[in-house]
């Protein structure tokens, strides 16, 4: 009987081993398994974290998210312009030939000065023609020798003290953009080189573009302002309270959309968020996040730089 038996024991020790064995390995690849799951916060972001030497070397910065005014603005497309005001054509007083001319484009000139030599067809003699006021040659349209009458513009003359910004105000703004609001100009690099206030506003619309248009007359006596140069009239239409807002450095852009990066005791943890009214500098969140929360304020950036060479690594 002991013969018989033999082999049933030595089928029954195998399969315990085989199944052993194969718990093992099911034990083995748990951690394994663990260790490929992403790193996420209790909010279910993906999570950042960084030794408090390399916080404190990064210069991020934690704030709460809070109520905070925002400037509701309109940016429009603007030029430098002479102020017209100050800018003054001269003209001969009778028909006749330019015999000479004495003031060179881009000079200064004060008023009374002599600017041209006509020789009259009235009185077959010369006369001579004066500034009617001080002001920089800006144009000078006819040569020596030209025939001209009383119509013919012989130079420009523009104090270019101070100059105008003209802006176009559109359908979607008439009503709301008015004379003593503050315009912020700003440069081609979207720099802030000015601020001025609205000084006129056209009371009628253009029948083609269907715009009226809105001036700000800007002080020129460094002479930085050159007329014709493009800016962006950035007017302050009003100022409101948002009930929940972050300074605009908060905000990353995902491939989903904004974002911001809560602090908490496990790390930063990426949160998306949808955002309203924004000036610039300060951004309204609509939704994603309640107040009080402690979000990065500064250099959110190098967070999104790490959480993207984390994913990079994760691929490779």
């Amino acid at each position: 009987m002991t013969t018989r038996n033999m082999p049933h024991r030595a089928l029954a020790t195998a399969l315990l081993l085989l199944a052993a064995a194969g718990g093992c390995g099911r034990r083995a690849a748990e951690p394994e398994a663990q260790e490929e799951a992403p790193h996420t916060g209790p909010h279910g972001g993906a999570l950042v974290t960084l030794t408090p030497e390399a916080i404190r070397a990064s210069g991020i910065v934690v704030d709460s998210v809070r109520s905070r005014p925002i400037e509701v603005t309109a940016e429009l497309p603007g030029e430098i312009a002479l102020d017209a005001e100050r800018t003054v054509d001269v003209r001969p007083a009778y028909a006749g030939r330019v015999r000479t001319l004495g003031a060179a484009l881009g000079s200064f000139v004060p008023r009374g000065r002599p600017l041209a030599v006509i020789f009259s067809n009235e009185s077959m003699a010369d006369y001579t023609v004066t500034a009617p006021a001080g002001g920089t040659v800006v144009a000078r349209p006819v040569s020596p020798g030209a025939t001209v009458d009383a119509s013919t513009t012989l130079y420009t003359l523009a104090d270019l003290g101070t100059v105008w910004l003209d802006f176009p105000i559109y359908l979607q703004y008439l009503g709301r953009i008015r004379r003593g609001q503050v315009v912020h100009v700003r440069g081609e690099a979207g720099s802030d080189l000015a601020t001025g206030t609205v000084h006129y506003v056209g009371p009628l619309l253009d029948a083609g573009t269907r715009t009226s248009f809105g001036r700000v007359v800007l002080p020129n006596r460094d002479g930085r302002w050159q007329p014709g140069r493009l800016v962006t009239a950035v007017v302050a239409l009003e100022r409101v309270t948002a009930p929940l807002a972050v300074p605009e450095d908060a905000i990353v852009r995902m491939g989903a959309g904004a974002a911001v990066f809560r602090a908490g005791a496990e790390g930063f943890e990426l949160q998306p968020v949808a955002v309203g009214r924004s000036d610039g500098t300060t951004t309204e969140i609509v939704s994603g996040l309640e107040p009080g929360a402690r979000v990065v304020t500064r250099n959110a950036f190098l967070l999104k730089a790490e959480l993207e060479k984390e994913a990079g690594g994760d691929e490779d």
